[in-house]
């Protein structure tokens, strides 16, 4: 098979002819898995009807020498499922005949391995299950005793093929009450556990929940878990990674459910070697910063950073990992692996390319880190329904916004194992970059594995572009803005300034930003309403809201704002108008390029319709009552009016004219009521939450660019 290059993890700017580029590998086939299907090599319907209609065959089965670990393999590693085992050994053997060519020599071979073969799996077979031939003849004619001291061993485990491992059911776990809970093992598979759950009981949670079990009764293929997937992610086509899809379709398409536990138990297994050596006991002390820097550029970047840190009397401690080795110019390896190896507790993660606005450290005393020990920020996207690292996760697709890591805070004390995990997967990158982006959603993969949640910030990413627009547009975004947890500006991360080669600089390099309002006023307007708001602002002070945000309560939420966890008003209405955010790009050829943000109507069509029908519906009833509320205000008014008049001649024959005037108006102020005008209870998706704020406005960020440049900063270079 032809040697396949490394997948390409950013694309220069010449290769992107389009926003979401139709072919963003052309030096490469388009699928990256070789035609190998039974069908085009064997009668595929004999073999199936002898196989029987419980058989799982994979969409496209590996051979056994793609299944090797090597150049020009097969894209998936060889696992703990056995892709390098004795069995598969064996194969390779068989299909290759021994080396001997394919000729008549190496035939005959094959049939004498094939008989040896098949006597030893049978004989392995009789044994394990204690009958047949001579071994059933010896145990008729055993002694009493011998039978009854029989009685007393364990009986061994059932057969099972080499390739499939065998693991004990647990004795207890969070699935043991699942009929009598109501809930489908899906549902509860893919909730968080508590914070301070052992490992032990987070690898036990993730092993039996479905999509990754294997050959066992119950268990579902690939296609009927995206069915699940599909129940929260049905509507997020606006916001998908589209270069994931296209990137990663045709591995995706491969995948069964006996490959989906080749892959999970190959995680699993490590995280048990993890526990077996108590890795996750060493997490240090004190808090500290850690940066990685692959090359020169980076270096000078890593360097403007410091310089801004400690320009906000910064007195946190800062370690930068690189590799020693000059043929590595990319460090995303090392993101997990300098913070496994720093000496301190508590740390925070930047990127070269990601400067604070000011000194970051209160923000480890931040109610939802504190809480949750990690937080981390949004990006641009949402993860495909179609991505089989669902079922490897064993969680039901999440419709949120995917991981940013230019910038975490870590407590290591509560999440050691995470980037220990974290690790693993970013040193066989080649593989899971299948399924993630790059790194950065490798982090919340590893989250979501070991059933963990992550705090957020109070705000979701900002846009920040240049002053003014380009020939391919009026607004140019090229930072992303990352906020804290109380929605405060923190992290410009310039990851798309370094792309633009020339007008950029002093004065002229950010000057605004497009981003979603906090949501936190009241009463609300249209634009920051949400679809069955309450018309008073609720006592919801017992629930959690800004500064104690976390990724539950945003992700799957509904029309109404209610997401998979509780929240206070306001996070409910954030967590609703997300759903309207669109990212695009535009540029790249005549001009930088650059990102802007849209908003789109996030309801499908049918809905739409249902809305508007119950809408007009509902606008009728409301002018019914509405007219009969006037008329009633109008009889009152009437009637008081004619008291006030009967009140007014009875004074003014008792005590004269100027009283009369008195009690009149008296009697008019007491007529009117104020009315409290609490918002708009149906929201207007066609009309955008989305603002745009200059930066000069901003404390945190109106000299922000001047200090920066007093570096000595550049914004471009190739180091991209």
């Amino acid at each position: 098979m032809p040697s396949m290059k490394p997948s390409k993890l950013h694309i220069p700017i010449t290769e992107k002819s389009s926003p979401f580029f139709s072919r963003p590998y052309p030096d490469r086939p388009l699928s990256p898995i070789p035609d190998n299907s039974p069908i085009s090599n064997t009668n595929f319907s004999s073999q199936s009807s002898s196989i029987g209609a419980d058989a799982q065959t994979p969409l496209l089965p590996p051979t056994p020498s793609m299944l090797e670990v090597g150049p020009g393999g097969y894209p998936f590693p060889r696992g703990g499922g056995g892709g390098g085992s004795l069995l598969n050994r064996f194969r390779i053997a068989m299909r290759k005949g021994m080396g001997m060519g394919s000729g008549h020599g190496g035939s005959g071979l094959r049939r004498v391995l094939s008989v040896v073969g098949f006597c030893s799996l049978l004989l392995l077979f009789l044994q394990h299950n204690g009958t047949g031939l001579d071994f059933s003849q010896q145990r008729s004619n055993s002694s009493h005793s011998s039978q009854s001291s029989l009685k007393d061993t364990k009986p061994s485990r059932p057969f099972r093929l080499p390739s499939v491992p065998f693991y004990p059911s647990p004795p207890s776990s969070i699935y043991d009450n699942l009929e009598s809970s109501g809930r489908r093992l899906i549902d509860v598979s893919s909730d968080p556990l508590p914070v301070e759950a052992t490992l032990r009981e987070r690898l036990d949670a993730w092993r039996e929940a479905p999509g990754g079990r294997g050959e066992i009764e119950g268990e579902v293929e690939h296609g009927r878990f995206v069915q699940w997937n599909l129940e929260q992610c049905d509507t997020i086509s606006e916001q998908h990674n589209t270069h994931m899809i296209q990137h990663s379709a045709n591995v995706w398409a491969s995948m069964n459910r006996t490959l989906l536990h080749q892959y999970r138990s190959e995680l699993i297994d490590h995280m048990e070697s993890v526990l077996e050596r108590g890795l996750t006991d060493h997490y240090g002390e004190g808090r500290g910063i850690v940066m990685v820097a692959g090359n020169a550029d980076t270096l000078t970047r890593v360097k403007w950073s410091l310089q801004m840190l400690r320009s906000y009397d910064s007195t946190l401690s800062v370690q930068i990992y690189h590799f020693p080795d000059k043929g590595k110019n990319k460090s995303y390896h090392l993101k997990a692996l300098a913070v496994v190896q720093c000496p301190w507790r508590e740390v925070l993660y930047l990127d070269s390319d990601s400067i604070p606005t000011r000194d970051p450290e209160y923000m480890f005393d931040s109610p939802n880190y504190l809480r949750l020990g990690i937080f981390a920020t949004p990006d641009y996207w949402k993860t495909s329904a179609n991505n089989p690292i669902w079922s490897i996760m064993g969680v039901k697709c999440r419709n949120e916004w995917e991981m940013e890591t230019g910038q975490m805070f870590i407590n290591k004390r509560l999440h050691l194992d995470v980037f220990l995990l974290i690790q693993y997967m970013l040193e066989n990158h080649d593989f899971w970059f299948w399924f993630s982006d790059g790194d950065k959603d490798i982090f919340r993969w590893a989250l979501l594995a070991l059933r963990k949640r992550w705090a957020v910030p109070g705000r979701w990413v900002g846009a920040a572009a240049l002053p003014s627009g380009t020939a391919s547009g009026d607004f140019c975004s090229h930072t992303m803005l990352q906020h804290d947890s109380w929605g405060e500006p923190l992290f410009v991360h310039y990851n798309l300034l370094k792309q633009i080669p020339s007008g950029v600089g002093r004065g002229f390099s950010w000057g605004r930003t497009k981003q979603l309002p906090l949501f936190n006023t009241w009463p609300a307007t249209p634009a920051t309403a949400r679809l069955g708001e309450p018309e008073r602002k609720p006592a919801d002070d017992e629930k959690r809201g800004l500064g104690d945000v976390d990724c539950d309560m945003l992700a799957d939420a509904g029309e109404d704002g209610k997401a998979r966890s509780e929240a206070k008003e306001m996070i409910m209405r954030r967590a609703a108008r997300e759903r309207g955010v669109k990212v695009k790009y535009h540029g790249g050829w005549i001009s930088a390029l650059c990102i802007d943000l849209d908003y789109v109507d996030p309801r499908p069509k049918s809905r739409r319709e249902e809305d508007a029908q119950r809408k007009a519906m509902l606008d009728k009833e409301r002018g019914r009552e509405a007219a009969a509320q006037d008329e009633l205000r109008n009889q009152e008014a009437l009637e008081k009016r004619q008291e006030s008049e009967a009140v007014s001649q009875s004074t003014k024959t008792n005590h004269g004219e100027g009283q009369h005037i008195d009690l009149e108006q008296a009697g008019s102020q007491e007529g009117e009521e104020e009315i409290e005008w609490v918002g708009v209870i149906e929201p207007d998706w066609s009309q955008s939450p989305i603002e745009i704020v200059q930066w000069r406005d901003d404390e945190h960020l109106r000299d922000f660019e001047r200090q920066l440049y007093d570096t000595g900063f550049k914004p471009s270079g190739p180091g991209f």
